[in-house]
């Protein structure tokens, strides 16, 4: 998707209102203090109509109710410097606070109403979509990876708390939440118990392991696919939860190494991570007519090469050991297409196969 095609989707975390309001309220009492000061110094070209000297409380009514309202005509300037400083001086004022007011009123209640309002028509749409956990280059490089193999980009979330996220986030259409990933209200917000997976690449593996066990907790369900930034963490984050760990530096590590003896091999990996560069390789569900059939028939029939079985036991065979096994209705093979099989043809084949 092109940059300006998007359609900007923002949900914003609920946050305390407290520091908010603080800070305009000070940014208030400047501006009235200041519009003190200024009549203050000019306090001889105002007339009070009941006839009293104006002291320092005096000028300091007429500031306040003159740069929130019109005035009420207790208090009048006289002299044209006077008039001239609450014309150029006071009305700037006045509208600076009444944009003040009516940003924080719609902040606090127009904007938040129809974020909440959007964020439930958007829960109620999910069904077995992808939440994913941490937007930094492993996160977006997900999102652009499912978007395709044509996972719809309302079909994804992205959590993340840097701000800097969002616009790459909106650039590719997808959903945003602001936040921490590990926090069940965002979660909640993600309609992680109604997810199909959830992939969590944070900056560090001990979140890695808060967020695994937050989402395995409220959605027993879910496939978690998990980034370790270190080998050594792969065991612990999978007992936190998480269905698939994968250490990509390690990973990264081995085809750099490969690739100095077997740098042909080596390609045909990287092609493999691109989908619909090159070849590629899917999950295939047996079912219907391929119930009784070896993967030999099965790469000789439909012009493929199958590379491993997960039995519907859990039991994942090699090629060697599975090579003239009959397959059993709930098996799944791991599949070699090669290039020639386009997007289109490759998305027939996942539902010919019962995906």
């Amino acid at each position: 998707m092109s940059p300006g095609t998007y359609t900007r989707r923002l949900y914003l975390a609920e946050t305390g209102p407290v520091r908010t309001l603080l800070q305009r309220g000070v940014l208030v009492g400047l501006i009235l203090g200041l519009a003190w000061l200024m009549l203050w110094l000019t306090r001889d070209g105002l007339k009070d109509n009941g006839g009293h000297a104006l002291g320092a409380l005096d000028v300091l009514y007429f500031s306040v109710v003159t740069v929130t309202t019109l005035g009420y005509g207790d208090i009048v300037p006289v002299s044209p410097a006077a008039r001239a400083i609450i014309t150029f001086g006071i009305t700037p004022l006045r509208v600076l606070v009444w944009m003040l007011l009516l940003t924080t009123a719609y902040e606090f209640v127009l904007r938040r109403s129809i974020e909440r309002l959007e964020m439930n028509n958007l829960k109620r749409s999910l069904n077995g979509h992808v939440v994913i956990c941490g937007f930094g280059v492993k996160g977006r490089s997900a999102v652009k990876e499912l978007l395709e193999r044509g996972t719809p980009a309302g079909q994804i979330i992205v959590i993340d708390q840097s701000q800097g996220a969002l616009e790459e986030a909106n650039r590719l259409g997808v959903n945003f939440l602001l936040g921490n990933a590990a926090s069940e209200q965002i979660l909640r917000d993600a309609a992680v118990e109604k997810a199909g997976h959830a992939i969590v690449v944070p900056n560090n593996d001990e979140a890695c392991v808060l967020i695994c066990l937050t989402i395995r907790e409220m959605a027993p369900l879910v496939k978690i696919r998990a980034a370790a930034r270190e080998d050594e963490n792969v065991k612990l984050i999978r007992r936190s939860g998480a269905d698939t760990v994968i250490a990509p530096s390690v990973s990264g590590g081995r085809l750099l190494a490969s690739a100095t003896s077997s740098p042909w091999s080596t390609d045909v990996m990287e092609e493999l991570f691109e989908h619909g560069r090159g070849a590629d390789m899917y999950d295939v569900a047996i079912e219907n007519g391929r119930i009784g059939r070896t993967p030999t028939e099965i790469g000789a029939m439909e012009g493929c090469l199958v590379l491993a079985v997960r039995t519907r036991e859990g039991v994942m065979l090699g090629l060697r050991d599975a090579l003239n096994r009959p397959l059993e209705k709930g098996d799944t093979i791991v599949v070699f297409s090669p290039p020639r099989r386009d997007s289109a043809d490759a998305e027939n084949y996942r539902s010919e196969s019962g995906e």
